[in-house]
């Protein structure tokens, strides 16, 4: 696969049995040896996925608070060491060009964004920086970023560092030794799994840390997970992903990332729009569930009709290994989007019928599905 980016972590990986393919023009692991074991885990236990793809941008500089706050949604200014926060970075017409991670620490905060996004946002801030004293670095190829994921992640960590996790609230981050290693482990929220921690880590010691996780984790039910587990996993928890859900057509409302927006911090990028839609009346498609009927599989971007009307968008398209049917991100006009509600998916010239489901989705079977 030459030509594409390759993890600090891809030795570890290799030796854990991952089969590579492309991810997000990365080589990235596809699937470890059994894509039933990893979903599970993701589920049940706790899973470790390689995010190395995704962008890590490193700020510095007086200024570098207020001007992140003045250009997302969210309240940046407030964060002191320690503290966290997911935001987005909105267009001037309030449609989102990435969801991001902020990680303040004393001199410089950390942000990550989505894959292949830390160059387009990094050169964002630039633009808007003016005189501010602000320096943006691009640390993507000298850190590491590993993903734990599913339940017992908090125990799994605290006993393998040896310190204390489960105590970190939503984006919430402290460094903690793993292996001689200091790792910054960051709280998640609304991810796959229900509960997940992000481990950041200098490129060098990314494979050490990896192989630690997996040398002390087998009793928690510890598996490692490659993107074929994690796509299903991400449709049915509901996590929207860049260029699927989270692009210029939608805004933040739409996508179900209220959780990022401030709505009392005053002017950012995007604002004025984003306010007028602050009550969700004014909201005109919302991200929702589909469960495909038997025998269907739509291709992403397929339109959706209500009669003859065309009502949305289909996004992301998986199997579902617990629902045993084809499950689907889309967005849908408000008036199609309560649960239980019939579409039509106009799809490689033939009609799939599906049925709306709240997310995140729930196997529960639909009189449909047979």
């Amino acid at each position: 696969m030459s030509g594409l980016e390759r993890s600090p972590l891809h030795d570890a990986l290799k030796s854990a049995g991952a089969a590579f393919g492309e991810v997000d023009g990365w080589e990235m692991p596809k699937v470890f040896q059994n894509i039933k074991a990893e979903y599970l885990s993701g589920k049940g236990t706790v899973a470790a996925i390689d995010r190395s793809h995704f962008g890590r941008l490193k700020v510095t500089g007086l200024q570098r608070l207020d001007l992140l706050h003045r250009i997302s949604t969210n309240d940046i200014k407030g964060l002191v060491a320690g503290q966290g926060t997911e935001t987005v970075m909105c267009t001037e017409k309030g449609r989102i060009r990435d969801r991001l991670l902020v990680y303040a620490d004393a001199d410089h905060y950390l942000v990550v964004t989505s894959p292949n996004m830390a160059a387009p946002i990094k050169e964002i801030i630039e633009k808007v920086r003016f005189r501010d004293d602000v320096t943006i670095e691009d640390v993507t190829s000298k850190t590491a970023m590993i993903s734990l994921l599913g339940p017992e992640t908090g125990r799994l960590l605290e006993w393998v560092s040896r310190a204390t996790v489960k105590d970190l609230k939503p984006h919430q981050w402290r460094r903690v030794p793993i292996e001689g290693v200091s790792v910054l482990v960051a709280r998640l929220t609304g991810c796959v799994g229900g509960d997940g921690f992000n481990l950041i880590v200098d490129a060098a010691e990314g494979g050490t840390v990896w192989n630690e996780i997996f040398a002390q984790g087998g009793s928690y039910g510890l598996n490692p997970m490659g993107s074929e587990a994690y796509e299903m996993l991400r449709v049915e928890f509901g996590v929207a992903a860049q260029g699927r859900e989270i692009t210029e057509e939608f805004n933040p409302l739409e996508a179900r990332l209220d959780a990022a927006v401030h709505w009392s911090k005053g002017c950012y990028t995007g604002q004025e729009v984003i306010a007028r839609l602050d009550s969700r009346h004014k909201i005109q498609k919302l991200l929702v569930g589909l469960l495909i009927d038997q025998g269907g599989v739509p291709e992403p971007r397929s339109r959706i009709f209500a009669g003859k009307v065309e009502v949305g968008v289909v996004t992301s398209v998986v199997p579902s290994l617990e629902m045993r049917r084809i499950i689907a991100l889309a967005y849908v006009r408000n008036e199609q989007s309560a649960p239980g509600t019939r579409v039509e998916i106009h799809s490689g010239g033939g009609v799939i019928g599906a049925e709306v489901a709240a997310l995140p989705f729930r196997p529960t079977p639909s009189p449909h599905a047979h």
